[in-house]
C-alpha cells in the first residue's frame, strides 16, 4: 500500500516566505512525501544537512548568502548521494546547463503546477534526473553524452522494445509530435500515446524526456 512506502524527506531553501510557506503546505500535502527542513538561504541548507537526513533538496537559484549554484556544487562535493532540484524563475536552455554542470539533477521553474513539482521530486529521486517535456533533446544528447546527466533505468537492454515501438521512439528522438509519428505510421494518436506509455513504463522512465535519455545511452539514437 502506498501510505506503507518510506516517505521522500525533502528540504528547501527559498528566501521568499511566502513562496517558501506555500511549497511547504503543497509538498506535504501530497502523499509520500515530508518536509522536514525549510530555510531561506543555501549556507542554512547546507549547514543542516550535516545533522539532518534528507533524500532530496529544492534550492532557489537566486538567494542572499549562498545561492543556488553555490549551494549545490557544495552538496555534491560533501552528500555526494543527495539529489538536488535547482528552482527559477528562467526556463531556458543556458540556465538548465548551468545547473547541470554544477551537479544539480535536474531543475523546476517556479510556474510549474503541482502535478509537474511531485512528478519531478519522485523522477529525480527515482532515476537520478529531471528534465522536463520542454527540454531540448539536442541539449539532452549533449548532457548525456558529457556525462553530465547519468540516468538510471529499470532495463538496461534495448531489446526490451518491439519493432513498432523502436519505430516510435527513434521518431520521438527525432523531435517528432505525437500527430506527426500517428501519420506517419497511419495510426491514431491514442495508439502512439499509449505505445509511449508502455515504454516509458518499461524502462521506468516518468516523461518523454526519460524515453530520449534512455535511447541515447543505449545507442539506439545517436
Amino acid at each position: 500500500m502506498a501510505s506503507d512506502r518510506k516517505k521522500i524527506r525533502i528540504g528547501i531553501a527559498e528566501d521568499q516566505s511566502i513562496f517558501r510557506n506555500g511549497l511547504v503546505k503543497l509538498l506535504n500535502d501530497i502523499e509520500g512525501f515530508e518536509v522536514v527542513l525549510a530555510v531561506e538561504n543555501g549556507q542554512l541548507l547546507v549547514n543542516a544537512l550535516r545533522t539532518i537526513p534528507l533524500d532530496l533538496v529544492l534550492i532557489d537559484f537566486r538567494m542572499p548568502v549562498k545561492n543556488g549554484i553555490e549551494a549545490t556544487k557544495e552538496i555534491r562535493i560533501l552528500f555526494p548521494d543527495m539529489k538536488v532540484l535547482l528552482l527559477s524563475m528562467y526556463d531556458d536552455m543556458e540556465f538548465v546547463e548551468l545547473a547541470i554542470e554544477n551537479g544539480a539533477n535536474g531543475y523546476l521553474s517556479k510556474d510549474d503546477d503541482a502535478e509537474e513539482i511531485q512528478l519531478a521530486i519522485r523522477s529525480a529521486v527515482e532515476t537520478g534526473y529531471y528534465l522536463n517535456d520542454r527540454t531540448s533533446k539536442m541539449f539532452i544528447a549533449k548532457m548525456v553524452h558529457a556525462g553530465k546527466i547519468r540516468p538510471t533505468f529499470e532495463e538496461t537492454p534495448p531489446t526490451v522494445f518491439n519493432s513498432n515501438e523502436m519505430a516510435i521512439l527513434k521518431m520521438i528522438c527525432n523531435e517528432m509530435t505525437t500527430q506527426e509519428i500517428a501519420d506517419k505510421l497511419f495510426k491514431s494518436r491514442r495508439t502512439i500515446e499509449s505505445a509511449r506509455t508502455l515504454m516509458m513504463n518499461k524502462v521506468g522512465a516518468r516523461n518523454v524526456v526519460g524515453l530520449v535519455m534512455y535511447a541515447i545511452q543505449n545507442g539506439i539514437v545517436g
